[in-house]
């Protein structure tokens, strides 16, 4: 993923915007929408602050200036333990969950998906350590992950500016006609990746883009996306998935709790300010249906080649610790991560 000569340029939909039937086709054509500021960015950027605050006080970040996302810890990533205790408290904040509820996104939602399209009550927060590309977010589908409806929608969106270099998104364009992908093992998040054939690779183009704060990424649950590997020496990627549907369509229990239930709701809203949308979704209408296995999320066993590969990827985080803190201490450092 950091060929990114063989990258076209994603398209912007902004000018289709209250035009729904427009909006419908072209989702039908490319599998993904892209709006530029169609969040506030001064409330996109609030949040940013809020998830940094809580990464400074884990020791992730620097402290001086959190806002800036430097990473002083070494590489963890979804899966590892010492990621969920920084990782649950981002999960209690407000402003993450309430942010989906933003009635730009809502409306966004209706106009794409229909009338009263809904956010699921799990939210995902992502986090991009820099030069961590084996365990970068492969290409996948969100649908062998949440299930329930393949009309379900996510709405991507990145906490701070997010140039290409620092590892946004990218979609494999037109992917979503090609049904549910066959699965393989992957050390990234979902630890799973979509097997994508020869055919496809051939006849589709990755497309992707420089985003900013307040800009907004669709896609349905079957198109093929992954990030692009953050190539920054000392910054953080963060983001965050909200994934919306129509009222009455399916859905699986496991959309109703928090991301890696953790954490109960009622921990998460101890201390918010407003309980206006806590348990927002005991009011609407869906169906609860069986989540199916569609393939391991790991592998039963480690082979030779795999121990092999792990020891290799321990000792490169490593040495890459090592030297991003070498060079924060260095006279330029200010300099560099500006």
């Amino acid at each position: 993923m950091n060929n990114l000569w063989a990258f076209l340029p994603m398209r912007a939909s902004d000018d289709l915007l209250g035009d729904p039937a427009a909006l419908r086709a072209r989702l039908d054509e490319d599998g993904y929408l892209l709006f530029r500021g169609l969040l506030d960015r001064d409330r996109v950027l609030d949040l940013r602050r809020q998830v940094t605050d809580v990464l400074a006080r884990h020791g992730w970040v620097r402290s001086d200036d959190p806002s800036l996302a430097v990473a002083i810890r070494r590489l963890t990533w979804e899966g590892e333990d010492d990621f969920f205790p920084a990782y649950d408290d981002i999960q209690r904040l407000e402003a993450f969950h309430t942010l989906a509820h933003d009635e730009r996104l809502l409306d966004l939602a209706g106009q794409v998906r229909g009338e009263g399209a809904f956010p699921h009550p799990l939210k995902i927060a992502r986090i991009g350590f820099p030069l961590s590309d084996e365990v970068s977010t492969p290409p996948h589908q969100d649908y062998p992950n949440n299930q329930g409806t393949p009309d379900l929608t996510a709405a991507w969106t990145p906490l701070g500016d997010c140039p290409r270099d620092l590892g946004g998104l990218a979609v494999l364009r037109g992917s979503h006609r090609y049904g549910v992908l066959p699965l393989a093992w992957h050390m990234g998040p979902g630890m799973r990746r979509a097997v994508i054939s020869d055919e496809m690779l051939e006849a589709l183009r990755w497309v992707t883009t420089d985003f900013e704060a307040g800009d907004v990424l669709l896609f349905p649950a079957m198109t093929v996306h992954a990030s692009l590997h953050n190539a920054s020496e000392f910054h953080l990627r963060l983001s965050v998935d909200f994934r919306y549907q129509r009222p009455g369509e399916a859905l699986t229990s496991g959309v109703l709790e928090p991301h890696f239930q953790r954490l109960s709701w009622a921990e998460i809203y101890e201390g918010w300010s407003s309980d206006r949308l806590q348990y927002y979704w005991r009011d609407l209408d869906y169906e609860v249906v069986p989540f199916e296995d569609l393939g391991p999320p790991h592998k039963e066993e480690m082979t030779a080649e795999d121990w092999g590969e792990a020891f290799v990827f321990e000792a490169k985080r490593n040495a890459r610790h090592q030297r991003r803190l070498a060079a924060l201490a260095s006279p330029t450092a200010d300099e560099a991560v500006d």
